[in-house]
């Protein structure tokens, strides 16, 4: 066997070497992710007893909207408050629904990006629902409560009510671009600090921090295989 017979031996074997172990990459990269995504798939949005929670808000709010109709100031605060629980309700499956859409056998950068996308789109989704929330969850809220348990319109009392409910719903509605400015300022400086990135996670959902630990262990482990 002379010399370019033997170099033509030794690169099939380095081909069949360079299969062999892309093959055993793509295999442990499959138990990887197989192991590790079983909590990421049986995550539907809510856990037990906070659909129940769900679902009780919202037949409250859907009861007390019957029996207030025809008492507008308490009727309007109520369709309000059940528009926004459900619509936060929706949001939350829709963007867990997202999650479990995300091709993890994709490459690790897009990954990687889709995750930090959908991270982006659920604090967006926080943002506002706390800048509405806060309007809506104070004065309106005990409005809604009072005429629910004691069948009390506070509006249709006194002035002074009228007034006190007045004010606190316009304080709330200036305090949202004042909110937004501040989020724009402090919020990219606090994101790069741990406190933030904690934060962070706890507002945009333990599903999505345990996927981007998902995909930081995929990266490190093709690193290792490379």
């Amino acid at each position: 066997m002379d010399l370019d017979d033997l170099k033509a031996e030794w690169a099939k074997r380095d081909q069949a070497l360079r299969q062999s172990l892309q093959t055993q990459t793509k295999l442990s990269r499959a138990l990887l992710m197989e192991t590790q995504m079983q909590k990421l798939r049986s995550s539907n949005g809510m856990n037990a007893f906070e659909l129940i929670i769900y679902i009780a808000f919202i037949m409250f709010f859907g009861a007390t909207a019957a029996s207030s109709w025809g008492h507008w100031t308490v009727f309007v605060p109520t369709v309000l408050l059940d528009i926004w629980t459900i619509a936060m309700g929706a949001l939350t499956f829709a963007e867990r629904a997202r999650l479990r859409q995300v091709d993890f056998s994709a490459p690790v950068l897009d990954i990687q990006k889709r995750l930090a996308a959908l991270q982006s789109e659920r604090a967006r989704v926080f943002q506002w629902a706390f800048l509405t929330g806060q309007i809506l969850w104070w004065t309106p809220f005990i409005l809604v409560l009072f005429w629910a348990l004691l069948r009390v319109d506070l509006l249709a009392m006194s002035e002074p009510v009228r007034s006190f409910v007045a004010i606190n719903i316009a304080v709330g509605v200036v305090l949202i671009p004042v909110l937004l400015w501040v989020a724009h300022v402090i919020g990219p400086k606090l994101a790069k600090s741990g406190v933030g990135r904690s934060m962070l996670d706890s507002v945009t959902g333990r599903d999505l921090a345990e996927a981007r630990a998902i995909a930081a262990r995929l990266a490190q482990f093709e690193a290792e295989a490379a």
